[in-house]
Formats: structure tokens, sequence, C-alpha cells
């Protein structure tokens, strides 16, 4: 089972740290799981974006503490599980780090593979329209992160 959990998207202000925090409140009671996120071209040292940090506290999370930062083979590498938001994500994390193809899928995988569109610039409705997406493919993916004593 995963102990270390990567959540991927552009710019890693938005859908890889609401993920992020959805993820870390569910395993809340595995201490031993990390959960992060990573930007393919992140926003290095941008918190969460404002918009994605109100959908969050609706929902009784934060995100608060949260500085983007870049991917890199190293963190892919360090991961037992990488999840990315949309299908494209997917090849550029591939190129970073060829070995670690076998554990790189999409976080909507359970889904049919969705793509989770970025909801960055466009107003506070694409952010409550990708909350459940984002909150739905978290909870498929519990099953198989959660580990059982």
């Amino acid at each position: 089972m995963p102990k270390r959990v990567l959540i991927v998207c552009v710019g890693n202000i938005c859908r890889s740290p609401t993920a992020e925090a959805i993820l870390r409140h569910r395993l809340r009671e595995q201490p031993d799981n990390v959960v992060e996120s990573a930007g393919l071209a992140a926003l290095r040292g941008m918190p969460i974006d404002p918009q994605a940090e109100q959908v969050l506290a609706a929902h009784g999370l934060s995100a608060g503490t949260h500085v983007a930062r870049q991917i890199s083979p190293a963190l892919i590498e360090g991961a037992d599980l990488v999840l990315a938001m949309e299908r494209r994500h997917l090849e550029a994390l591939r190129v970073l780090a060829p070995k670690a193809v076998g554990k790189i899928f999409m976080l909507g995988k359970w889904q049919r593979n969705i793509d989770i569109p970025d909801p960055y610039g466009r107003g506070a409705a694409a952010f409550k329209k990708v909350y459940p997406m984002i909150d739905a493919a978290v909870e498929a993916w519990l099953p198989r992160i959660y580990t059982h004593a």
C-alpha cells in the first residue's frame, strides 16, 4: 500500500493542493502516510488560490499553509503513487521520470480516467464545480491507499 502520495497539476495552486488537503484529511488516522503536491509549471512560492481555499473552507478543510512547488524527477521517484489531473500531465510526468511509469495514474482513474478541469481564472463557480470531482476521485482511491492494521 502507498505510503507517499504525490498529486500533480499545472500551477500547484488550485487542483493539486485541494486534492492534497482532502486526501490528507481522509488519511488523518494513518500518520505513516505522506500526501504532497507539486506542479508541472508551478507558480513557485505562491499560496493556494483564494477561491480554492474558500471552497475547501466551505467543506471544513484548509490548505492555508500550502506553498506551490515545482515537480522534479526526485519527487516522482520518491513517491509510491503519483496522481495527475489530466491525461496530458501523465505524459509529462512519464517523460520526467520514465522509470516511474508504473506508479503514475490519473486522479480520476476510477471514474473512467476523467480529466479534472483547471478552474484557474474561471471564477468561483468553476472552483465549486471541480471540488466534488476531486473529492469523488480521492474517495475512489482510498481503498487502494488506506493501509489496514
